[in-house]
């Protein structure tokens, strides 16, 4: 069974399952959710917004993943 496939039988199952399951499964994984998991601060947001503001505008266009990735890589290297 692929990780996708299991991933949506996780999100059917607990759906419908008893809070008891839920805790106990959320309890298992509370610290690697907790680190992983983030809050976005006022100014975070406002950006966000800024720059889909901007981007709706017609002011920016999007990148394709791969151009930001390549160039990010590109800077590593050169640092």
């Amino acid at each position: 069974m692929t990780a996708k496939a299991r991933r949506e039988e996780l999100m059917i199952y607990l759906t419908d399952a008893t809070d008891k399951k839920v805790n106990a499964l959320y309890t298992l994984l509370e610290e690697d959710i907790k680190e992983h998991s983030f809050t976005l601060t006022s100014e975070h947001i406002d950006i966000l917004e800024k720059r889909r503001a901007d981007f709706l505008a017609g002011k920016t266009k999007p990148q394709p993943w791969q151009e930001v990735h390549a160039r990010i890589r590109n800077k590593r290297k050169n640092a």
